[in-house]
């Protein structure tokens, strides 16, 4: 089975315990103003500008129909009115211009991630599924974590819980470690925010509990925004509600990922 991947990182050691490999999945139903990898939000592959690459040598701007390369010195990239055609990536001499997502078998990616596995049997490591949110791409995920299962793999999970609960109770079994995002137990903070209710999160997240399943909750510290005190201990309140053992790891804001809407040719509103 195929999937829409953006990135395999090896020799991860922060997207779970030990050393692992972390497979990004493109895909996510959430719109957080602050998303660390916008280049996973969408379900398709999308055009991404690497302006360190460029020499301005202009060949995108000639051959773009949409226009969407203008020169201000330096090459400049607005993707509103872009169409995904891929001409610029096509014929950009020096690959400064380049998708931000390929499609890969779940084969592939598990032969990449099984050549490392000594070093998970030595750490505690394994692989991670993250993204955009992984189990967007749902059947994929299955698929890979069956496989990875068969394989001795430790399996961990970077979600929002925004998925349907009978799906997440289909999966939970394979996976080892949830970790699991939760920015705001205020609903309309979290509407407002992120664009969608939490009710399915806070939801997946009693169903875990009652599973018994190890559970990391990740919180993003967003300046002005999730950091706030009241929030941070409404999140605390809501977990050791369920769990008096569950972890919690305070995420920072990085400011890189405004870097990366640069590249998508997006403008970031944080």
């Amino acid at each position: 089975m195929d999937g829409l991947i953006t990135n395999i990182q090896r020799f991860s050691i922060h997207d779970g315990p030990g050393i692992r490999t972390t497979v990004f999945l493109k895909g996510c139903q959430l719109s957080c103003m602050w998303c660390q990898n916008p280049e996973a939000i969408t379900d398709y592959p999308e055009v991404l500008f690497f302006c360190v690459n460029c020499v301005n040598c202009g060949k995108c701007m000639e051959v773009c129909p949409k226009q969407c390369f203008s020169s201000e010195g330096e090459i400049k990239f607005n993707s509103e009115a872009c169409n995904q055609c891929g001409i610029c990536i096509e014929n950009c001499p020096v690959g400064a211009v380049q998708w931000s997502s390929s499609k890969k078998s779940s084969d592939d990616i598990l032969k990449e991630v099984i050549r490392d596995k000594e070093y998970y049997e030595v750490s505690g490591g394994g692989i991670t599924l993250s993204g955009g949110e992984p189990l967007r791409q749902y059947d994929f995920c299955l698929d890979i974590v069956k496989k990875a299962k068969m394989l001795g793999l430790h399996l961990a999970i970077d979600t929002s819980g925004f998925i349907q609960t009978e799906l997440l109770e289909n999966i939970m079994n394979f996976i080892d470690l949830f970790l699991y995002d939760i920015k705001f137990i205020d609903a309309e903070l979290h509407r407002h925010y992120t664009g969608k209710s939490n009710e399915l999160t806070l939801k997946n997240f009693q169903k875990l509990h009652e599973a018994n399943k190890q559970v990391i909750v990740r919180v993003p510290l967003i300046p002005s925004i999730t950091d706030k005190k009241e929030n941070l201990l409404q999140i605390k309140s809501f977990v050791k509600t369920y769990s008096k053992k569950a972890k919690i790891d305070y995420v920072p804001f990085n400011g890189l990922m405004r870097e990366k809407y640069k590249m998508l040719g997006k403008s970031c509103n944080i």
